[in-house]
C-alpha cells in the first residue's frame, strides 16, 4: 500500500514538472532565477530546523516538524517552474545552474521528483515520527539535494 502511494505521488510529481516546465517557458529568465532562488532559500529555511531536530540541536516538536515538512513539500512541488530554458550559467547573470539541466532534462526531472518524493514522505509521516525517526528523512532529503547539486550546479 505504501509503495503504491509513493508510486502515485512520484507519477503526479512528474506530470506536474512537465506542466510546470511548459508554463515556465513563458517567464522572463531573470524573473525565473529570482523565483527559484527564493524557493531554494525558503526550502533551506524550513529544512534547517528539521535538521536541528534530527541532531538534537533544536527541541523536537511534532507540530513544528509537521508545519515545516508540509511547507517543504509545497515548495518542492513549485521548483520546476523556476527552470525555463535560457536561465543557465552563462546565459544569465547570478545563477550556478549548469546548462546540462536542459540537455539532460529526463535525469534532472528524475532528481527533482526524488526531492518531491522525499519531502512528501516526511510530510506524510510527520505526525507519527519520533525524534529518532527524523534523521532518515533528513538524510533522504539531503541526499536528493546533493545528487542534483553534484550534477547540475556549478560551485
Amino acid at each position: 500500500m505504501r509503495k503504491a502511494f509513493f508510486s502515485i505521488v512520484a507519477g503526479l510529481c512528474a506530470a506536474g514538472i512537465v506542466a510546470g516546465a511548459a508554463m515556465a517557458a513563458d517567464m522572463k529568465t531573470d524573473d525565473a532565477l529570482k523565483y527559484r532562488q527564493g524557493l531554494f532559500k525558503a526550502l533551506a529555511w524550513q529544512f534547517g530546523p528539521v535538521v536541528g531536530m534530527a541532531k538534537g540541536e533544536v527541541p523536537f516538536s511534532n507540530e513544528q516538524l509537521a508545519l515545516r515538512a508540509d511547507n517543504m513539500d509545497a515548495i518542492a512541488k513549485m521548483l520546476a517552474d523556476g527552470f525555463p530554458k535560457g536561465s543557465a550559467d552563462g546565459e544569465i547573470a547570478g545563477t550556478k545552474a549548469k546548462p546540462e539541466i536542459w540537455t539532460n532534462q529526463a535525469d534532472f526531472t528524475a532528481k527533482l521528483v526524488a526531492l518531491q518524493t522525499a519531502t512528501a514522505a516526511l510530510s506524510a509521516a510527520s505526525g507519527t515520527l519520533t525524534q529518532g525517526d527524523v534523521g532518515k528523512h533528513v538524510a533522504a532529503i539531503g541526499g536528493t539535494c546533493k545528487a542534483c547539486h553534484d550534477s547540475y550546479r556549478n560551485r
